[in-house]
């Protein structure tokens, strides 16, 4: 069974390598952002993608959202550590097949991996005991597609490109841009940018 691996950490990217190879999974991509790997994605064809939400480039929320409408074939798991409810509340309505926190054992890992390539679905038990966080309340004033296109506006990326990964229109980005901005009153990139760096969307 065909893997690629969306994580933005090395070591844990050859950790879950690792634990793959030996149990019988081919890893056939791999990628640090949301961006790169839908690219492989769409390249590979993949059985099974694993990913983590806070990815850079493009969320894991975001990923899921296109990986469904566009390659509805793939099964996905999400491995993720720093998160919160709301944030998991929003990924779990994108539908993942799996989903298992960083700090569970490899053995619920290799358990919910088994589950997803058979079909099934798994959820691991401490996904349901996150608590709220401060910053997802903020958070929730922006639809998802505001988020994805706050996050690539702070790291840099220009509407022309965000469209381009959201396989949207220009106009669509723009007029996302604007509802943001006005949802959060705040008009230019800077104040933008900090917002997502406070939010821990993107690195400072």
């Amino acid at each position: 069974m065909k893997v690629v691996l969306l994580e933005d950490h090395l070591s844990i990217r050859q950790m879950l390598g690792w634990v793959l190879r030996n149990s019988g999974y081919e890893v056939v991509g791999e990628a640090n952002g949301g961006i790169e790997g839908l690219r492989l994605c769409r390249m590979l064809r993949p059985q099974v993608v694993i990913l983590d939400l806070a990815l850079p480039e493009l969320g894991g929320v975001h990923v899921l959202r296109l990986l469904g409408e566009q390659m509805p074939e793939v099964r996905t798991l999400v491995y993720s550590g720093s998160m919160d409810e709301g944030m998991l509340r929003e990924a779990l309505t994108e539908q993942p097949d799996g989903f298992v926190r960083k700090e569970e054992s490899l053995e619920e890992l290799r358990e919910a991996l088994r589950a997803v390539a058979a079909g099934r679905r798994h959820v691991s038990p401490l996904s349901s005991r996150l608590s709220p966080g401060r910053n997802q309340r903020d958070l929730a004033r922006l639809s998802p597609q505001e988020r994805a296109v706050l996050q690539m506006i702070a790291e840099g990326r220009q509407n022309k490109e965000i469209a381009e990964v959201l396989g949207a229109a220009l106009k669509t980005v723009d007029n996302h841009r604007q509802h943001l901005m006005e949802k959060l009153d705040l008009h230019d990139v800077a104040s933008l940018t900090r917002f997502a760096v406070k939010h821990h969307m993107v690195t400072g």
